[in-house]
């Protein structure tokens, strides 16, 4: 990617607020890959753009990195990043770093966009932040997500696994609304969770009215039980709305 390791060079040398115009002014070689020395010097500069509370500059160039040739997103210091600009007061940064992603041609792929918001997930919940990660989930469901609905079930495992801890169970049910909308697989586990839940939010007649409509091998989705997709979201959508009143 020409021209990066050039701009990395002159954040080391200069203060970083000169930093972000210097950037957007210059072109790079779009779809080249990073080599070894760009990549080094990516991973010891954000860290040192986030400790200094430089986040756009940070998150500016880690757009760009990740702008090139299908780099391995284990190669970036995403943790570094998302970690810090979980720990923002609100989510004026992060929004700006998921939507730079998004509405770029080379990384609004899930391939891309998945990762991240699970990173953020699990960021938010660990810094006791439920709320937030209640609002990614809204930004990956949304009906313009690339791809279509994510199918990762692991992203929705750990957002109601972390919804049902914080005891938002009403949170924890939108999501699995949205998975019995998508047709996607609710596991076992996570359907415990939230029948438990209920339970301890005194909604008795909830938690067997959701039992019985995931009453189909532990999950919705497998074969021969997709038919329920349309009665699960039908009672999880009443769940909702008596929960709302």
């Amino acid at each position: 990617m020409k021209s990066v390791a050039q701009k990395l060079r002159f954040l080391r040398r200069n203060p970083p607020s000169n930093f972000s115009l210097r950037w957007t002014s210059t072109t790079t070689n779009g779809g080249a890959a990073l080599t070894e020395d760009e990549l080094k010097e990516i991973n010891a500069v954000v860290p040192r753009l986030c400790s200094s509370n430089h986040l756009k500059e940070a998150i500016n160039l880690v757009s760009a990195a990740l702008s090139a040739a299908d780099p391995p997103l284990s190669s970036l210091p995403l943790p570094s990043l998302v970690n810090r600009l979980a720990e923002e007061p609100d989510l004026t940064h992060p929004m700006h770093f998921l939507n730079a992603l998004k509405h770029n041609a080379a990384t609004g792929k899930p391939q891309f966009l998945l990762p991240v918001a699970k990173m953020f997930v699990s960021s938010y919940f660990q810094k006791g932040c439920p709320k937030c990660a209640a609002k990614i989930f809204q930004w990956v469901s949304r009906p313009d997500f690339p791809g279509g609905a994510a199918d990762d079930l692991e992203f929705y495992d750990a957002l109601v696994d972390g919804f049902c801890r914080n005891r938002m169970i009403l949170d924890s049910i939108r999501v699995l609304r949205f998975m019995a909308s998508e047709n996607l697989v609710i596991g076992s586990e996570i359907r415990v969770l939230v029948y438990r839940g209920l339970l301890r939010e005194a909604r008795v007649t909830d938690a067997l009215e959701m039992n019985a409509a995931l009453d189909c091998g532990g999950t919705l989705g497998s074969d021969g039980c997709t038919s329920n997709s349309k009665e699960v979201v039908d009672l999880l959508d009443r769940l909702i709305a008596n929960w709302v009143e």
